[in-house]
């Protein structure tokens, strides 16, 4: 299992739950080292950005057959890749997944 932080669509508990079947553990997180890019008519993505930090919540409890539906949902590989992080949550840095944006689509013109 792992921790999956997320800052957009997925941080509205309904859609997570519709998403994957069930509830999951939830709580508060920063990510560091991270921006947050919102296009105009496009959904809302994070790339690496010195400095920087996002607002979201981290998932907690999620096992590979939730990761699948979420990577499925997030177009992963495609509009986004899923990729290893480290959240600060209730004061303690958390191992996490985080999707970041696909810098190889956008250089495609493909957004």
């Amino acid at each position: 299992m792992v921790s999956l932080f997320v800052y957009g669509t997925l941080v509205d508990d309904a859609r997570v739950q519709a998403v994957v079947g069930r509830r999951l553990p939830r709580r508060s997180a920063t990510l560091d080292g991270f921006e947050r890019v919102e296009q105009k008519g496009s959904y809302p993505y994070v790339v690496p950005r010195d400095g920087a930090s996002v607002a979201g919540v981290l998932l907690d409890e999620v096992d590979d057959g939730a990761l699948a539906r979420l990577d499925a949902y997030e177009d992963e590989g495609a509009l986004y890749v899923r990729r290893e992080a480290v959240a600060v949550a209730d004061g303690k840095r958390v191992p996490c997944q985080v999707y970041v944006g696909n810098r190889i689509r956008e250089a495609r013109g493909r957004g």
